[in-house]
Formats: C-alpha cells, structure tokens, sequence
C-alpha cells in the first residue's frame, strides 16, 4: 500500500503521530500485525537472559544480598513490576505509539521530559547490549582457549555477534523472533530439568522453605543489595511497547505480552534461584560454608550443579546454552534499539531517514544499521582502552544500566497518575485500580528500589576503596554523570527545537498528543 492509496482516516491518523507525507510509503510497509503474545513475550524474555542470570546474578545476590532469602527478592521485584505494568498498559492503550518510556513520559509529564527519557533509554539500552556483548566475546573466548590451544581476540567474538544480530534485525522481526524462540526454548528447558533435578533429590529428607520464604529470611542480610540484582533480571520487560506497531490487536497483545512476561520471569527466577538456594545454602548440602562461598563466587557454579544433579553432558550443555543467553539477550536489545530510533524519527526527536522502514522486508532497515554500528564503534573503542570485557565494562555497563531503567519506571509510573488524574474520562474507561491505584503503588516501590540501586551502586559496579569495601567514587560517579548527562540532552534538545526549530517541535507535541 503506498501512500496514495491510504484511506483519509489512515493518512489523518499517521500525520497525527508525526509522520510526515514522504515517509508514508515506507511507512506503510511496516509488518504490522505479524507478532502474537508468544513472540512479543520471548523476546522480552530473551532480554531478561535467563541462564545469565542465573549464572551470574544470582550467585552474587545470595552471597552478597540476603542468602537463602535471596529468591523472595524475584517476587518483590515482579510484584513491584506488576503493578508498574498495569498503569504502563492502560498508558499504551489511551497514548499509544511505540516509544514507549518516550510516549508515556512524554504524554503524561511534558515533551521535553519525554525527548530527555528517550535519550537515556538509548544510553540505557546500548550500555546494556554492549555490556552484554562483551561478556560474550570473553565467554567464546574461555570455551574455545582449550580447543584451539590458543587465547583469542574477546573483541573479535564480539563484533562478530553484533555483525550476526545486526543481519537478523535488518532482515525483519519474525527471522529475530523465530531465532529467540528456539534459544529461550533451550534456556527456559534447562531451567526446568535443573529444579527438577534439586528437588528430586533433597525432596526425601524434605526441602527448606523456611530458610527462603519467611520475613526473616528475605529481609535479613542486605536486602537493599538483592533487590537491585533482581531488578537487573528484568530490564528491558518493558520493551513489549516497542512493538506496538508490529504486533496483531495491540491493545490487547501488548499489555498481555507484558503480564506474561513478568510473571513467567519471576516464577521462573524464583523457583530456579530456590533450587540454587536448596543445593547450596540449606541444611541439607553438605558443603560448607566456605566451600558454598567458594562455589558461588567461582562464575560456573550452575555448570558445577548441573553437574552434581545431573550430569558432565549436562553441564556441557548449561555451558552451550549460556552463551547462546548471552547472544539471545544483544538480539533482543538491538531489535529494541532499532524500534526506539525508529519511534523517535517518526516523532521529529531524530533525523527521519532512521524512521525510514523496508518495503521488501519491513523492518527498520535504517535505524538497525544506525545500531549495528553504534554498537560496534563502542566495542572497537573499549577494546582500544584496553577494559576488561566483565569486571569493567560487563560491570560498569550493566551497573549505570540498572541505574537508568530504574528512573524510567519511576517516571513512567509518575506519568501515568499524572496523566489518568487530570483526565476524568479516560479514568473512568480505565477504572481506578489500573489508573491511579496501581501506578501509584508501583510507583512506591519503585522509588525504594531506585534508593537501593543509588545507595548500593558501587555494589552494582564493583567499585572497592583502599580497604576493599565498595565505596562510590570516580567510577560510580562518572557513570551516574553519563545516565544524567543523557537525560539532560534530551531535555536540552527539546527547548531548543521549541525555540529554534517550531514545526518539529510541534511535530514533536502532535506526536505525544491524544
């Protein structure tokens, strides 16, 4: 369908969003209505990286954070998270759009302070996918050392992976999907036999809820540090949004995209983190203390327990499948990525060739390559630095990324009371529960995890003083100056488009209206 033939209600709607005449045909041509619930749901899980995180959060939480309470932090975590998401699904339905944090705060706060969340969005979103990239390069590097005799290049696996995700994600979303599908399937699978494996064998002489789920058990220690590794398990959840435009019945696919996905997640993380508890943290283990510290600080602690229960192969497959987490995760963020760049040129926020969307496999061509290479500067440049692809740059990225995701739900569930408190009737489609009840108590959750995250950073970022305790200093700093310095340009960028540039920032505003 080309821009000619689009019906007058077709052609309203779009410049209503901020979509210009020339872009229509190519606009046009985007794969909406191609993605159900399922896919929608396994690419958010495939951001959220399972065995990642299970292989690496979740043996720093436990030894750092609350112990064996270290999986009711999983439930906290999604219950806040549910509640964020109720309010950001009635949110999408009434503003629309597939930006996002970008249309909600936009919307429901002001234009200026929606353009500063996108930005720090792409600054969180990137962090996030080259951290995660890094770390992949590092892991090929390690399984492949005794094959071939020889150490080689972390940064070579890495731009290699974002040369691979960067071909699936120009290609177009269903090829991404399929992909996710099948790797999330093998992740989600081991998963599954690994707690039945635990439990199987510590269900005789009884397993130990008490030790786990109890006020004492999850508040003791250092909640503050367990719940900001919970809330890293979950970024990018929200990124169901961003497919608004490719997704069958938005409204409804969306929203329960977004349900799904954070309670599968944090079912999954809590009964899978209790089977790491029950192997190694109860009564019943007959490790140690010290051995069990050892084994959770050694990083292959889920390939040693899957070894334990249930075999070497399995062990060889944990690791496999690890690996293909970590990539599963950098496919993910760059589809999320592309998309957000996309939202935003069709908004007039970025230069509109990123807006621009193939007609033979509509997908955003342009703002996927913008990634892909982005990306792959940023590889190239820590490489050149000569950082450590995970104690700094997987720990200092993913740390400020934390940190940025957080202070976007925070001000997303601010734009959605703001928004459904100063419009009666959409509140009163919505009914309270989903516009003011629960944003707001998501809203105050989240607050407290966003002093968590800012109090415990250094724990995040691995930060030491002189005397090897994490302390915020040059690092920690420098990082949360780069997560404000995002927002801020954002911000900047709006007032002087407002002052210089009028049209696009009307654009802008037409964008961000309903």
């Amino acid at each position: 369908m080309t821009a000619q033939t689009c019906t007058p209600a077709l052609d309203s709607r779009l410049r209503h969003n901020g979509i210009s005449e020339q872009n229509l045909s190519t606009r046009s041509h985007m794969s909406t209505g191609t993605l159900g619930t399922p896919a929608i749901t396994m690419m958010v899980i495939a951001a959220a990286a399972p065995l990642t995180v299970l292989s690496g959060g979740t043996p720093l939480g436990i030894l750092n954070g609350t112990g064996a309470g270290f999986p009711t932090s999983f439930l906290i975590v999604g219950a806040a998270l549910l509640l964020f998401s109720i309010g950001f699904a009635a949110m999408t339905r009434r503003v629309g759009g597939s930006g996002a944090f970008f249309n909600a705060i936009g919307h429901g706060l002001h234009p200026a302070l929606g353009l500063g969340s996108s930005m720090l969005a792409l600054f969180t979103y990137a962090t996030i996918q080259v951290g995660i990239c890094c770390f992949l390069g590092m892991q090929i590097t390690v399984c492949l050392e005794p094959l071939v005799g020889a150490t080689t290049p972390w940064w070579a696996w890495s731009l290699i992976t974002i040369l691979v995700s960067g071909i699936l994600g120009y290609r177009n979303i269903a090829m991404s999907a399929g992909v996710l599908n099948v790797l999330i399937a093998g992740e989600i699978g081991v998963a599954l036999v690994l707690c039945v494996a635990v439990f199987a064998h510590h269900a005789p002489t009884g397993i130990d809820f008490a030790s786990t789920f109890t006020p004492s058990a999850a508040f003791g220690g250092a909640p503050g540090v367990a719940v900001i590794f919970a809330i890293a398990s979950f970024v990018g959840f929200e990124s169901t949004a961003i497919y608004r435009s490719e997704a069958r019945d938005p409204d409804v696919t969306v929203p329960r995209a977004t349900y799904v996905a954070v309670v599968f997640v944090a079912l999954l993380y809590t009964a899978s983190s209790f089977a790491i508890v029950t192997a190694w943290c109860t009564a019943a283990n007959s490790a140690g203390a010290a051995d069990t510290a050892a084994a959770l600080s050694a990083g292959d602690m889920l390939q040693v327990t899957a070894e334990r229960y249930v075999g070497g192969w399995f062990s060889t497959i944990v690791s496999v499948l690890i690996i293909t987490s970590l990539f599963a995760a950098v496919l993910s963020f760059h589809n999320v990525l592309a998309r957000y760049l996309q939202s935003m040129a069709d908004a007039r926020a970025l230069p509109s060739a990123l807006g621009r969307v193939s007609a033979r496999r509509g997908s955003p061509t342009v703002a996927s390559l913008t990634t892909t290479v982005i990306s792959a500067t940023i590889v190239v440049a820590v490489a050149v630095a000569g950082l450590d692809p995970f104690t700094q740059v997987f720990s200092w990225f993913s740390g400020v990324a934390v940190l940025g995701f957080v202070t976007l739900l925070v001000l997303t569930c601010v734009a959605v009371v703001a928004t459904f408190a100063r419009r009666a009737d959409l509140r009163a489609v919505e009914g309270p529960w989903r516009a003011i009840v629960a944003p707001t108590a998501g809203a105050v959750l989240l607050i407290a995890i966003l002093a968590c995250s800012l109090m415990y950073f250094p724990h995040l970022v691995g930060e030491l003083d002189a005397t090897g305790t994490p302390a915020f200093g040059p690092i920690c700093a420098a990082l949360v100056a780069c997560a404000a310095g995002a927002l801020i340009a954002g911000v900047v960028e709006a007032c002087i488009m407002r002052r210089a540039n009028t049209r696009a920032y009307r654009e802008l505003e037409r964008a961000l209206a309903r």
